[in-house]
Parts: C-alpha cells; structure tokens; sequence
C-alpha cells in the first residue's frame, strides 16, 4: 500500500464550485483488480443460462466451422441449394439434429441478435489456436479451454474498460486541482484516490465483476458504455456520443435511451452543437451498420439488422412484457439497492460538501495563509452534470413494463463514479494534511474539540470502508448462489463422467474374451450407441455447445481401449417446431426436470432453485435435473 501523503486544500474549479483534493497519492491501498477474483468464478463455473446462450453458441459455432458454411448457404439461397453440412475437419456434428452446422437456425430464439461481439473473440481464439503447434497442444479438441479463453477475452476487454475510465477520472479531478492559480505545482499534482476508490467498489459488487466474463449482449453494451465514460471524463463528447451510437446500433437499441439524455445534457452544456451531434450520429450509424450488417446477414441467411428488430419487437409491438412486468418504481427500489448493496450509501456523498466542513474544523489552524477556509454552500455539483443524464435513463427506462437488471448495466458504473467520490472524501476527512508537510495531523491537537471531531470523521471513514467489506461479502453469497442456478450445465458433465466410469459402446469387431469378461465383472452397460435428450429445462440452464462437444469428445474408460461409437445429442426447444416429437425410448439417457419416465431408471438428481435461508444461514436447494438412463 501506498503511505497517504496529501495535501488537503480548497480550490475553485471553472464552475465556481470548492473541492477538496489530494496531493500526491492517497489511496489506502492498492486498487483491487476483479481479474484476479473473477478469473476463479470463470473456471468454476463455465456453464451459462439461457440468456447468454446465444452469443456463447454463436462464439462455438464461429470457432468451430467459421463463417464458409453460412457465406456458400448464403450466395446459393436464392437458388434453392442445398444447406452445407458440417466442415470435414469438425469430427462431431452431434450438437444440431438439422442441416446446418449453426445452433441458431434451429433456435434462433425470441429475436434475432448480432454476431459481431462473438465474432471478434471467436477470432482471437481461432488465431490463437492457429498460433500453438497441435503438437503441443491442440486446442479445438478442448472445448471448455476454448470456451474458457473467449471468456478471458470478453473479461479482458471489459476490465481494460473500467481501468480506462479511472484514469480518467483522474485526469478530470487533476485538471480541477490544476485550474486553481492558489495552489503550487507540487500540490498540484493529479489525485488517484477516486480512480483507486472506483476500481475497489467496482471489485466489491456482485453484477459488474460477474458478467464481465458472459457473452450477454448487455455485458458488450456495458464495456462500450464505460469507454464512453471515459471519453466524457476525458473532455471528448464526441467520441462519447460516438461509443453511444455505436452500442446503441450493433449490441443493445436501449442505449439509445442513454444516448438521448446524454446527447441532451451535452447540447445544453454545448459540449456539442447540433451539426456536429448529427455528424456525428449519421456518420458512426453508417460505419456501424456497414460492420455488423453484413455479417449478420451472411450468417442469419437473410438481410438483416438485428437490433432494429429488437427495437421494433420491444417498443412498436411491446411484446416484451410476456415475459413479465415489475412496477415503475423496480429499478430504484429493488434493482440498484441489489446491484449496489451498501455501496450505495456512499453515492449520496458525493453531492454533499459536509465531510469538507469536518475537515476544515479539523485543520483550521493548518492552513498557509492562517485564514478560515472558504465555505460555498452546502452541496457539491461537480459529478451532477454527469450523474443526472444517467439517472434520466433509468426514468425513462422505467417506462418499459419488462425489466430486469442487465438493463440497466450501463447505469452502474456513474453510480460507482459518485460512490468512489463521496468514499474518497471520507478519506480525506480521516486523514487530513497540511499544506507543505508529509505527515498527517497527530491526533493530539490543541483542542480536545479538534481530536473529538478527528476520531468521528476517521470511525465515519470505518463505516464506508465497511460498507465496501460487506458488500463484497455479499457478492460472496451471491456467487454461491448462482453456482446452483446452472443444473442443466452439472447434469451434463456428471453425464460425462457417469458415461466414461460405467458405459462402454459396442465395438464393430468382438473383442477379446479377457475384455468380455472384465466388462461382466463391472457390469458395465453395452450400447450400440448413445442418444441423449436434454429437454427445455437443462438446455436453459447451463448446457452449452462447448459442453456437449466436450461430453461426446471421450466418454469411454481410458482404460478400455475400444472405438468410439456414435454419440448423439438432441435438444428441445421451447419453439413447438423444436419440441421432441420422438417416442422417449428412442433415447438412452434423459436430462429432464421429471423426476420419473417409464422405461427409465435415474441415476442421479441435480440440485437448483437456490434460496438463501436467513434465518438459518444456508443456501437451499431442491432438486431441479435428473439424469435417466433407459432400463
């Protein structure tokens, strides 16, 4: 950690308005990185649920068979051709049932989504698998590495985002220092205790650390909208507004929301005029649509802009509320207090100048000039320009009768600027310094009423340092908590492991009477070939492509050396094209939420739907996913 040495001192900004700033460093502590604690969540739970199923089978199929099949599907449509198969190298096609190769022309789900994010990463593993000898490792034949590595990727990008954004917050709250003629240059240096602060409470929560590694279309919306942060922090609304545009045309059209209110809030500021903002959005929906247009054509097989159907699908038809309405007031009342947890105690702080008064009592006599520190009113407005277009998105936002949380992703991040603002006064309050020295006020003042007010400000300062402790405590159990929302992921590879300890497929040629006679005293089962069904419920939650593949990739005992036979997996779909119309017993195994099918005996159940018992302290479970083998 670094040793706090800093310099507290009242400044005027360009605004008018007083801050306290730092000289030098004065973070408490190193800033703590989620890489290094959301790396461990990315290996120990590699499954994903239905909402993130889609980019992650994209980032499958992308990888395994490319873009050919889709682009000769394509160019001979119009012809009537023949769909591709799967390309000669792939050794399984075990994952679809139909023609093509492609997860999503068979469940293409509610409405249709982009391929551009997951081309990307599915690129970058590609190449990186072109890059390693197979002799040294061959990576497509791992598919949960692969699977891991986009996951890195997408965790990478994100947090690269988040350590942009505190820089700049360190250049915007440097610039404030530097505006002020009072101050010398050596107490004029640039502050890096609210970047510190910010990347620590971003650590601490549950949402942002935890989705910044799965492929949902709000986690890139969430990576773009924080680099737009940054650009505004950094004084360049139009590379903001380009980001804005960006997002809101390729990955998320609810960002369009942010981009009004923002877009506003720059106009009346004349951070931007109007030609420029129309410049600037024509030109960068142009360049957007010119990228991800053609590759979501080529590989829906139709012209297509995904997130204009989106749009159409959410705001003209308003279909979205069959999947369930909360109330007006959900997303202040229930989901920033669960995304924030205590936290959000801090944010209010931000706008507040009393913190500024207590250390001014403190250090009165402190100051070079012996004057009374200047006083200005009793609230801070230097983050209200940034914090109100955001909160003017979730008013808007509100409208919508369907909400969930991931909606309002790109919110958080302003929230957790306002929160690591008002923490770093707490700090400053705590620990406060004079003007040319290198050492903090010791605690024997002259007064008893100045050390009284010290101890105050430094238990005040305890308080949001515990705040942030307890909500990382929280995200804690949220983690376990989700670890059980995945029993279709489980079901899957205790599968897996059921098939490579107890089952062995029937060779094409006998085999040995040594063989026979061990296989016997095992009692191992003999199929000529296995047929799962992974029913509406385990396919929604945590079956993957890259866990199917990788199920089917070596399911006998290492042990006996025997040919793989067929592996086949079928998939129901919520779609009454893509519901089993097969007679169970065609199947040798069952993934299904029934407890009971005739012909079939389980092997083993998968727990789910977690509940935390407060009152006992546990996570309850009951049982969601069993495993059936036919009789």
């Amino acid at each position: 950690p670094k040793t706090p040495s800093t310099t507290q001192q009242t400044t005027d900004n360009d605004d008018g308005h007083d801050h306290l700033y730092l000289k030098r460093s004065a973070s408490p502590a190193m800033p703590i990185h989620p890489p290094s604690h959301i790396t461990p969540r990315t290996i120990h739970m590699p499954p994903l649920k239905v909402e993130e199923s889609f980019n992650l089978q994209a980032a499958h199929d992308l990888f395994y068979h490319g873009l050919g099949p889709a682009w000769r599907s394509f160019a001979i449509g119009a012809e009537g051709g023949e769909s591709p198969s799967c390309s000669a190298e792939i050794d399984s096609c075990s994952a679809t049932d139909n023609d093509s190769p492609y997860d999503h022309m068979k469940f293409p789900g509610v409405v249709p989504r982009t391929f551009t994010g997951v081309f990307i990463l599915s690129s970058i593993a590609k190449t990186t698998s072109w890059i390693i000898p197979k002799q040294i490792f061959n990576l497509p034949s791992h598919p949960m590495i692969v699977q891991f590595l986009i996951r890195l990727e997408l965790l990478l990008f994100s947090w690269m985002a988040h350590v942009q954004l505190s820089k700049s917050l360190e250049g915007y709250f440097g610039r404030h220092v530097q505006s002020s003629s009072k101050l010398t240059q050596k107490a004029a240096t640039i502050p890096t205790v609210i970047s510190n602060y910010y990347l620590m409470i971003t650590a601490s929560q549950f949402h942002i650390p935890f989705y910044s590694s799965r492929l949902l279309p709000n986690t890139f919306a969430l990576l773009l909208v924080t680099h737009a942060y940054a650009e505004w922090f950094n004084n360049n609304p139009r590379r903001t507004a380009i980001y804005l545009v960006f997002t809101t045309a390729i990955f998320r059209c609810d960002v369009l929301l942010l981009l009004f209110t923002i877009g506003l809030t720059m106009l009346i500021r004349r951070e931007l005029s109007i030609v420029q903002a129309i410049g600037t959005g024509v030109l960068t929906g142009v360049f957007s649509l010119l990228l991800s247009v053609p590759i979501d054509s080529i590989m829906w097989g139709r012209p297509i802009w995904p997130e204009f159907e989106v749009w159409w699908f959410n705001t003209v038809d308003n279909k979205s509320s069959e999947w369930g309405t909360m109330p007006f007031h959900w997303y202040v009342s229930k989901a920033l207090p669960k995304g924030m947890l205590l936290t959000a105690l801090l944010v209010p702080l931000a706008f507040v100048r009393l913190p500024e008064s207590v250390s001014s009592s403190c250090a009165r006599s402190n100051f070079e000039t012996g004057q009374k520190p200047k006083q200005s009113g009793m609230f801070d407005l230097c983050l209200l320009p940034f914090f109100t277009p955001v909160c003017g998105f979730i008013l808007l936002y509100s409208f919508l009768p369907h909400k969930e949380i991931r909606f309002i992703f790109p919110a958080l991040p302003m929230f957790n600027v306002c929160a690591a603002y008002g923490m770093s006064k707490l700090h400053q309050v705590a620990f406060p310094i004079s003007i040319g020295q290198e050492t903090p006020i010791k605690l024997n003042s002259k007064t008893n009423r100045k050390q009284i007010l010290l101890w105050i400000a430094r238990g005040i300062y305890i308080c949001g340092i515990g705040s942030v402790a307890c909500t990382m405590l929280g995200s804690m159990i949220f983690v376990r908590l989700s670890k059980e929302n995945y029993p279709g992921g489980v079901a899957l590879e205790r599968l897996r492991r059921h098939l490579e300890t107890s089952i062995t497929m029937q060779p094409s040629s006998p085999l040995p009477q040594s063989l026979l006679i061990e296989n016997k005293e095992r009692q191992v089962s003999e199929w000529e070939n296995v047929h799962v069904h992974i029913d509406v419920a385990a396919a929604m939650t945590g079956v993957s492509l890259f866990g199917q593949r990788h199920a089917s990739h070596r399911y006998l005992n290492a042990e006996i050396k025997v040919h793989e036979g067929p592996f086949r997996i079928t998939k129901s779909g919520y779609e009454e094209e893509n519901s089993s119309k097969d007679s169970s017993m065609v199947f040798t195994h069952l993934l299904t939420e029934q407890q009971q099918v005739e012909g079939y005996h389980m092997i083993e159940s998968i727990p789910g739907h977690p509940r935390l018992d407060t009152r006992n302290f546990r996570i309850e479970t009951q049982d969601a996913i069993y495993i059936l083998e036919r009789d």
